[in-house]
């Protein structure tokens, strides 16, 4: 990896002032308190986001590059935006009002965050104001739910939601409730596709559920063991999962499976490029025991690796057309 130096100081947070649109990045989050950016083919930017108190997310938004980070210890969400001048509002937003936020969810064709924390899922917005025309971001909506899960589908802006203790529910954009799912022991990972289908994995009780934009069950898997981190690859339909933190599952839209193949030895998230189908992997070991990010093939080739301290959030806007 190369050598990381800190670039410029903002908010009690060092930020790299990277210009230039979204180019299939992936961004990562390390041992909670770093951010970096590998290149396509890898390799780490020399500029780097550190000094994050428990960072858990990091998510970029495939239309315009920009970042979203969740640092829960801080209960605030930070938006990045690498392609605007330091000096101005948009360079770097924050977000206080959201209890320990852990996941999120980008919507490319408005820009909004649909952001997971301990009791609730928050979307946040922009909008103008009517008398100065500046872009304003504000909570649009709040879904209450116990350690949530979100997944937002941009064709409509309606977002899937898991609930570890309630109802999984899906929402319209503006946060009204429009299906339910069949009920879960403990659902943690929710992926969507365009026509609003989802895949929905409960790792604890080794189920992996697919439900309609309506809510009807499609199928249900119950041989994959602790399934985790689905992703939908949009460009075929299919979901990639995870499987006892080391098999790496591509599935088709009936359940059927494609490939399977060993990937890792404690791999905690995954992100899939829409360019070329391949998966990213964060792996909190690695060969090394000090954790690793890979690309892999659908084909279950390793592209390459890249020693990155205890990785724990890997994004490359999966989103395909953006």
């Amino acid at each position: 990896m190369k050598k990381l130096f800190l670039v410029v100081m903002l908010l009690g947070l060092a930020v790299a002032t990277s210009y230039g649109q979204y180019n299939g990045e992936c961004w990562v989050v390390s041992k909670g308190d770093t951010v970096y950016k590998l290149y396509a083919d890898g390799n780490a930017d020399p500029q780097f986001i550190p000094n994050l108190p428990q960072a858990t997310a990091a998510e970029v938004n495939p239309a315009d590059g920009v970042v979203w980070i969740a640092v829960s210890a801080a209960n605030t969400v930070y938006r990045y935006n690498p392609n605007a001048s330091p000096n101005s509002d948009d360079f770097f937003k924050e977000f206080s009002d959201i209890t320990r936020p852990n996941q999120i969810a980008i919507n490319p064709a408005d820009g909004s965050a649909w952001i997971a924390g301990r009791d609730a899922v928050k979307k946040i917005s922009p909008a103008k104001d009517a008398e100065t025309g500046e872009v304003i971001w504000q909570i649009a909506a709040t879904i209450p739910a116990h350690e949530p899960a979100v997944a937002v589908n941009p064709r409509d802006g309606s977002a899937w939601i898991t609930n570890a203790r309630g109802p999984i529910a899906r929402y319209d954009a503006a946060g009204n409730k429009v299906a339910d799912a069949p009920p879960m022991g403990e659902p943690k990972g929710v992926t969507v596709d365009y026509e609003g289908n989802a895949w929905i994995a409960d790792s604890q009780h080794s189920v992996l559920m697919r439900v309609s934009a309506n809510g009807q069950k499609l199928v249900e898997i119950t041989d994959i063991l602790n399934p985790t981190s689905p992703h939908i690859n949009v460009t075929d339909g299919s979901v990639w999962v995870v499987s006892q933190q080391s098999m790496l599952m591509n599935l088709g839209p009936d359940g059927g499976k494609r490939a399977e193949f060993l990937a890792g030895m404690a791999i905690v998230a995954i992100s899939v490029s829409p360019t070329d189908g391949g998966i990213w992997i964060a792996d909190l070991l690695g060969e090394t025991f000090q954790g690793e990010i890979s690309k892999w093939t659908a084909g279950g080739q390793q592209e390459f690796k890249n020693p990155i301290p205890q990785p724990s959030s890997v994004s490359v806007g999966h989103w395909s057309g953006n």
